[in-house]
């Protein structure tokens, strides 16, 4: 189940898979753009650990 504390605990690998599995409902501007604010900041975080 997920949770905030859940979530809280868990590793960066998890994460990943957690937001990429997300799929946003086209028709829902606020979930078109989590999605989007999801992936920016993975890769965001990728380009901060490869400096």
């Amino acid at each position: 189940m997920l949770n905030p504390v859940t979530i809280q605990y868990m590793s960066r690998e998890e994460i990943e898979r957690l937001l990429f599995s997300f799929t946003a409902d086209p028709k829902n501007d606020e979930s078109v753009a989590f999605e989007a604010l999801a992936h920016r900041l993975l890769f965001l975080l990728e380009k901060a650990v490869d400096n």
